[in-house]
């Protein structure tokens, strides 16, 4: 608190001498950090440490030193920015402080109004033997109330001035070791996320079942007014705590917890439907909070995430508000890891610690009771029976009750494509693509009460919310981009994402016919991403092992039947690779100009051969006999390379001709040879033909012969799919 002594005495000397030195300071600090007139910088040795060709340890130890110590020299000039900013501002604000309290006292006293030097007001009118005849009119008291009104109004400002300096000092303070990566931009928006985040803080340290709506909806509001102020979302993070933040959510989203709480009651349909829709905001709101504040290396947020990893297992549920529901820390957290983009050693490591959890701990159980029954293979999250289990954790989607902790995992890889490609691609401390693609059990983790009387979440038979988020997260995985970014676009592959694609052909191809059929649009987008090494696959003549480029064509023969048992995920992956053959056509420069038109048959041909299976396999399926509904390259566009607008006119006329056939010959494919099943494709191998001869004008081949040419290479590219699935 500052009083009007401490006011009025202030002397700002001192303070401007700081502000000045650290304006000097941050000059210096960025010449060292980024460098200037020639001279060596931490900046300089970051870029010639990326573009060196370390060996050995060097490849790791040295270069890792050079670059996070480059890090830390921008962390430097980030803290000493914000020291300045604090400081001026605070120089600021108490010297307008400072004129204001003086200009007050002065306006009073021109209204016979006294302020002592302790801040007490009072009328300075002097006594009538004093004056003689003159006449002073005596102050009133709602002038002298006023007064002093406006004098606590200064020194309240004051007082907040003072306090958001202090704590916004100790902010960056509050480490002994390192700096932080994360600062102030202006005096007043500091004060802002101070002011806020406190006043969220306290709101989340109160039971969450007590909260009334308007209270939980301004705690939601809070936190939308700082969207990206990693401040606020540090400060809110430390502030409440890992297992307070778990806790408070497990809390929130318990709506008998709040319904039955202690003076509350049912309350009405309207109040409860309010609050599931403020529970939906909140996941969102706190989650993309957290997600900002991962990003934060400071100690304290580096023992948060740490202390979150190591609470998953753990009870974050029980107790509140007298209910004993069990909620683990995985089950929490995950589902705030919906929203925002966490930050990736962070995801990495906690879904290292998930999927150990998991395996230690998914086991066979006996429902309890003398009509229980067994069941096998049993998720941790799935164990308890049907009564004695949480409705529902995440709202907004029936189908998605937000007990499988995976879920809200995978969206977190998805939103974050370098962690995903991390993860996937990691095997230690286990081997992460095997057991989310291949070994986990999946359960039906949707709202019971959606299903229906009568019914249970084991007679759900709709899409697996868990399958739909993995799916997500392997195409950020091996393509880079995240499917929920409208505006991304993809980068070039790396080692990591070759090996994303190899396991998840792998793990995908063996599952057989078990293939998650919500995966099947998926793996059409990872193919066509990769379009240019699976358009080498399957157009090959032969195993080669000495070919690094060549992909197992057994696993992407059956890869490739399983996505083509759907519709939509059959046109993606052909209207995908239709786009490659063209580019190879127009792009890639062989020895021999024949290899491309002779490429693109056998592609077709493998296609078609993928597509027979799929259909033998579903002949009874029903949907198969639907009109052909493909609605065109809007939902791959975002990952496939751009091409040049004449390749483009190619791809085109191709698929243009390729999609016409398709809605001629649903039926008619279920009963004909497998060895000419893409007879139904002449008109696209035609426009392939044609564009090979717009690409290679000097060729002296007529249409007829580059058409029979093509098509020669579809037979035998068909014949060798057939092969290697094993028909005759």
């Amino acid at each position: 608190m500052v009083t009007f002594q401490d006011l009025n005495d202030l002397r700002l000397g001192k303070l401007q001498e700081a502000v000045a030195d650290w304006q000097a300071m941050v000059g210096k600090l960025v010449k060292v950090a980024d460098g200037g007139n020639g001279e060596v910088s931490a900046a300089d040795l970051d870029s010639k440490a990326r573009a060196a060709d370390w060996k050995g340890q060097n490849a790791t130890v040295t270069k890792d030193f050079v670059t996070v110590t480059a890090r830390e020299f921008d962390d430097v000039v980030t803290v000493a920015r914000s020291v300045h900013t604090i400081l001026s501002g605070a120089h600021s604000k108490l010297t307008k402080h400072k004129s204001d309290l003086a200009d007050a006292v002065s306006r009073a006293a021109k209204k016979n109004i006294y302020v002592d030097d302790k801040g007490m007001v009072r009328s300075a009118t002097p006594s009538p033997q004093a004056t003689g005849d003159a006449k002073i009119e005596p102050p009133t008291q709602a002038e002298i109330d006023a007064v002093a009104q406006e004098i606590s109004t200064i020194l309240t400002a004051a007082g907040e001035t003072d306090s958001t300096a202090a704590t916004a000092l100790r902010f960056h303070a509050k480490d002994k070791h390192g700096f932080e990566s994360n600062g102030f931009n202006s005096f007043d928006s500091a004060q802002k996320s101070i002011e806020d985040s406190d006043e969220l803080i306290a709101l989340g340290k109160k039971d969450p079942s007590e909260l009334t709506n308007e209270q939980l909806a301004r705690f939601n509001a809070l936190m939308k007014a700082h969207p990206d102020d990693p401040v606020f979302a540090e400060r809110v993070a430390l502030g409440l705590g890992p297992e307070g933040t778990l806790k408070f959510f497990a809390g929130a989203v318990n709506l008998d917890n709040w319904e039955n709480r202690e003076g509350g009651g049912t309350g009405t349909r309207e109040a409860r439907e309010e609050r599931m829709q403020l529970l939906g905001t909140l996941e969102k709101q706190l989650g993309t909070t957290l997600a900002t504040a991962s990003h934060s290396n400071s100690e304290g947020m580096e023992s948060w995430k740490d202390r979150v990893v190591a609470l998953g297992g753990e009870n974050v549920g029980g107790g509140q508000g007298g209910s004993q529901t069990r909620v683990h820390g995985f089950q929490a957290m995950s589902n705030l890891m919906r929203h925002g983009k966490y930050e990736g050693e962070f995801l990495n490591d906690y879904g290292n610690a998930l999927v150990k959890y998991e395996k230690e701990n998914t086991g066979d159980v006996k429902d309890p009771g003398p009509g229980g029954k067994s069941r096998e293979d049993v998720l941790p999250w799935d164990k308890l029976p049907s009564y004695a289990k949480v409705d529902q954790l995440h709202y907004g989607d029936d189908a998605d009750a937000g007990t499988d902790p995976m879920t809200g995992f995978m969206k977190a890889l998805a939103h974050n494509p370098e962690a995903a490609t991390d993860f996937f691609s990691s095997t230690d401390p286990q081997d992460n693509a095997q057991y989310v693609l291949k070994d986990r059990e999946p359960f039906n983790d949707v709202v019971p009460d959606s299903m229906g009387y009568g019914k249970s979440a084991s007679d759900y038979e709709g899409p697996k919310a868990s399958y739909e988020a993995t799916g997500d997260a392997l195409v950020a995985a091996a393509t880079g981009v995240d499917p929920d970014d409208s505006s991304a676009r993809p980068p070039e592959h790396t080692e990591q994402h070759r090996q994303v694609l190899d396991s998840s052909l792998k793990y995908l191809a063996e599952r057989g016919d078990d293939f998650p059929a919500e995966m099947r649009d998926d793996m059409a987008i990872v193919l066509t991403n990769h379009g240019d090494t699976v358009h080498h696959s399957a157009s090959a003549l032969a195993d080669d092992p000495n070919d690094p480029k060549l992909l197992d064509r057994d696993q992407l023969l059956e890869v490739s039947k399983q996505v083509s048992r759907d519709q939509n995920a059959y046109g993606m992956l052909n209207e995908g690779l239709n786009r490659e053959i063209v580019r190879d056509i127009h792009e890639d420069n062989p020895k021999d100009p024949k290899e491309t038109l002779q490429r693109a048959g056998a592609t077709v041909g493998f296609l078609e051969q993928a597509r027979y299976q799929a259909l033998v396999t579903d002949k009874d399926d029903p949907s198969w006999d639907a009109k052909w509904m493909y609605h065109g390259f809007g939902s791959i566009a975002n990952f496939v390379p751009g091409v040049g607008d004449i390749a483009q006119r190619g791809i085109d006329a191709a698929a243009y001709q390729w999609q016409t056939q398709e809605q001629e010959r649903i039926d008619a494919i279920q009963v004909q040879d497998n060895r000419e099943t893409f007879k139904g494709r002449e008109q696209q191998l035609q426009a392939l033909a044609d564009e090979w001869e717009k690409a290679n004008p000097g060729h002296s081949n007529s249409r007829y012969t580059l058409t029979r040419e093509i098509g020669s290479a579809a037979y035998d590219g068909n014949d060798r799919a057939s092969g290697l699935a094993g028909e005759g």
